[in-house]
């Protein structure tokens, strides 16, 4: 083989590694990818599980080949969630699309949670069934969800269960929307609200505002609900504090009047 086809070929292993990085792909779609990650750290966890309780050391063949068995149903399962992760990956973890970007999230995280657990469920299970049928305990303490019993209808429990949570997942995308859709309308009928009492306070001296920002109407309501609230308090205690409080906030009233701009567009 020549060196220049050693060199292409070393090439063609490092290109798509290379392109990788280009891509920035792990800061472009941040959630994504820790979210892949983890579910590739679950079969980790497990065996630093049996490996702490000692399971390869006080446990029989049996126990020791259970145990391997299921690091390998929990590292197929975890790759199998990493890819669904990774093909349904956030169109955009970043920017304006928060809406879109959490609706995403919901439907992977349902896809994501109920393939894991019926693969898990049904492998554990199962190995649990022909190796440990009476003495799995030692095993089920390390893993990371609950199974309540080691029979075949457990097993198919677990494929039950995944189809069950991925039913939920689709129902609760579809009530989502309306309960975004409701929320938006709630959200512009409390900011016509306060900007309709802002303006009339404003109308008091004969400023007509049209296109005021939201935040510029909350401020100055807070700011003359505490100076009501401090003459208040002054008028039933008389003591400093409130008195205080009312010099306070009619320093920053003033410092608003002196700096406020028209928005009369």
């Amino acid at each position: 083989m020549s060196d220049q086809q050693i060199k292409s070929e070393r090439q063609g292993l490092v290109k798509p590694y290379i392109n990788f990085i280009d891509t920035n792909v792990l800061f472009k779609k941040p959630i994504s990818c820790l979210s892949a990650i983890v579910s590739c750290l679950i079969p980790v966890y497990v065996l630093s599980q049996f490996i702490s309780s000692g399971v390869f050391k006080i446990g029989d063949a049996k126990h020791i080949v259970a145990a391997i068995l299921i690091v390998l149903v929990l590292t197929f399962a975890g790759v199998f969630g990493a890819l669904i992760w990774w093909h349904r990956r956030i169109i955009r973890d970043e920017g304006p699309k928060y809406y879109d970007n959490f609706r995403r999230f919901i439907q992977t995280t349902g896809e994501w949670l109920a393939t894991f657990l019926a693969i898990s469920i049904f492998g554990i299970v199962i190995i649990l069934l022909i190796l440990l049928p009476e003495e799995y305990h030692l095993l089920t303490y390390s893993i990371p969800f609950s199974i309540p019993a080691i029979d075949v209808i457990t097993a198919f429990y677990g494929i039950i269960c995944g189809f069950i949570i991925i039913i939920a997942t689709k129902i609760l995308l579809f009530l989502l929307d309306p309960i975004i859709w409701l929320i938006k309308q709630l959200w512009k009928l409390i900011v016509r609200a306060v900007l309709f009492l802002y303006r009339c306070v404003i109308s008091l001296a004969g400023t007509v505002e049209k296109n005021t920002p939201i935040w510029i109407g909350v401020t100055w309501l807070f700011s003359i609900a505490v100076i009501i609230t401090c003459l208040v308090l002054c008028f039933y205690f008389g003591t400093m504090a409130p008195v205080i409080g009312l010099i306070a906030s009619l320093i920053f009233l003033g410092y608003m009047l002196f700096k406020r701009k028209h928005y009369d567009v």
